[in-house]
C-alpha cells in the first residue's frame, strides 16, 4: 500500500522576474495525507534537507527543484510550464513512498532548526571584516551562516553566549506532554559520559520520542512498531538509565544530547 496516491488540488502560478528567461512558475499541492510523520525520515534521507518545528515543515531538493512539505501541502518553484510540474509531482510522489517503504531501515533525524536572518546573525559578530572565516566580509559570513554553509565556531570573534538554557518536558497522567520548562545551565556544566552501546540503535530511537513528549501509541506509528514493542523498549530503557518516569528519562536524553 503506498502512502502517498496523489493530491487534491494543484494551483500553478506565476513568479520571478517576467522579462528575465528562464523557469518562473510555482506550484502548490493540497493533499489528504499527513505528511508529519515522514518528515523525520526524509531529514534523514536527504542530503541538506532543513527540518523546521515552527511552522513544522521540511525543505529539500529534489531534481533540482526546492521544494518545501507542510503536514497537508507541497510548495515548488521553478518550473518552465505545468508539464515540468506534473512530472514533479510524479517523482516526488515516487520518492516519498520509497522513503516510507524503507523507513524502518532509516536512523529518523528529528533535530529542527531555528531559523535566523542575515541580519540577526550579523549583530553577534565582531564587524571587523577580518577575512579569517574565509568570507570576505562579516555580513557575507553572516549570510554563509544563515544558509547552513558556515558555521559560529568558523568565526574567531563570534559572541560568546551569555547563557545556555535545557528545556525538560512536563508530562501529564498519561505520559503526554503538558508542558515545557525552561532552566539556565552554565556552560562548564560536566556532562556525565555514556558508557558505549549502552541503549541498542531502537531504543535511542524511543527515548528521543519520548523525550520530545510523544505517547507510546505515537511512538508505534512513527517507528512503524507495535505499542506492545514500544512498551518493551520503554521498560528496558528505563532499567538501564536507571529512572523511574518519561520525565527522568526525558531529562538524561537532554543531558546527553540524544535530543
Amino acid at each position: 500500500m503506498s502512502f502517498l496516491t496523489g493530491y487534491k488540488k494543484m494551483t500553478v502560478t506565476r513568479c520571478g522576474i517576467m522579462n528575465i528567461i528562464g523557469p518562473r512558475m510555482a506550484a502548490k499541492f493540497e493533499i489528504d495525507q499527513d505528511l508529519r510523520s515522514l518528515f523525520p525520515f526524509i531529514n534523514a534521507h536527504h542530503d541538506e534537507a532543513k527540518y523546521f518545528d515552527t511552522p513544522e515543515r521540511i525543505q529539500f531538493v529534489l531534481n533540482d527543484v526546492l521544494c518545501t512539505l507542510y503536514p497537508f501541502e507541497v510548495i515548488a518553484a521553478g518550473f518552465y510550464d505545468e508539464n515540468g510540474v506534473r512530472l514533479f509531482w510524479e517523482h516526488l510522489q515516487d520518492d516519498l513512498n520509497s522513503i516510507y517503504d524503507k523507513r524502518q531501515t532509516i536512523t529518523p533525524d528529528y533535530k529542527t532548526l531555528v531559523p535566523l536572518s542575515p541580519i540577526d546573525i550579523y549583530q553577534l559578530l565582531p564587524k571587523t571584516n577580518c577575512g579569517k572565516c574565509g568570507k570576505e566580509s562579516c555580513l557575507a559570513f553572516a549570510a554563509a551562516v544563515s544558509k547552513d554553509k558556515a558555521t559560529p565556531m568558523d568565526c574567531p570573534g563570534f559572541a560568546e553566549p551569555i547563557v545556555q538554557k535545557t528545556v525538560y518536558p512536563i508530562f501529564d497522567k498519561d505520559g503526554n506532554l503538558a508542558s515545557t520548562v525552561e532552566l539556565s545551565a552554565t556552560t562548564n556544566v560536566k556532562v556525565p559520559e555514556v558508557p558505549e552501546n549502552l541503549l541498542t540503535k531502537r531504543e535511542v530511537d524511543v527515548l528521543r520520542l519520548l523525550a520530545k513528549g510523544y505517547s507510546n501509541p505515537e511512538i508505534a506509528q512513527l517507528l512503524s512498531i507495535s505499542q506492545h514493542t514500544v512498551k518493551t523498549h520503554v521498560t528496558h530503557i528505563y532499567d538501564k538509565l536507571g529512572v523511574n518516569d518519561r520525565a527522568q528519562a526525558a531529562v538524561w536524553a537532554s543531558r546527553h544530547d540524544v535530543v
